[in-house]
């Protein structure tokens, strides 16, 4: 499993255009894998018992501009891609798409907006504020029997087409 992360991590250095970066990048991905409360960057810090001095250090890395989420995601793709362990159905490689409504009280909170209920429980009201998430997934083979769903992307949306949700596609270049 650790050559597995190690190959995966030296994989994404392509996304980024500093070596500081890049490990900061492992530092931060290694925190959240090992951290065991969810409050933030300080769960990073305790995580790895780093310095108080770092704390800064990681705040700057999330609004650093030498990296992008879609540079990760092209990475992660190409990463997925090279491993070979996609499902394939006639030569074509098998994606998975869903949604997940997420209830949200904030009332000046970005993207939140009415959503209807989809629930046939008549207790719960018909429309309530929160977000919608579309999440995409590579259908992923291990070994030879074991398939899962391997996360590719996930983002809010949020762009209404007359008065209902649009179909929203994520683009993915191989």
């Amino acid at each position: 499993m650790l050559n597995y992360l190690e190959k995966m991590l030296k994989s994404m250095k392509p996304a980024f255009s500093y070596e500081a970066t890049f490990i900061w990048f492992v530092v931060v991905f290694v925190g959240l894998m090992t951290r065991s409360d969810s409050l933030g960057v300080s769960s990073i810090v305790r995580a790895l018992m780093l310095a108080p001095s770092c704390y800064p250090c990681l705040i700057n890395f999330f609004h650093s501009s030498a990296w992008t989420a879609r540079g990760l995601l092209d990475q992660w793709w190409k990463f997925l891609a090279k491993e070979g362990d996609a499902f394939m159905v006639e030569r074509r490689v098998v994606f998975l798409g869903d949604h997940t409504n997420i209830v949200k009280d904030g009332r000046k909170m970005p993207s939140v907006s009415a959503l209807h209920q989809n629930s046939e429980t008549g207790s719960k009201p018909s429309f309530f504020r929160g977000h919608q998430w579309g999440c995409l997934g590579l259908l992923t083979r291990r070994g030879s029997d074991r398939v899962s769903s391997t996360p590719i992307w996930a983002e809010i949306h949020n762009d209404l087409t007359n008065g209902t949700r649009a179909t929203r596609i994520v683009g993915i270049a191989i």
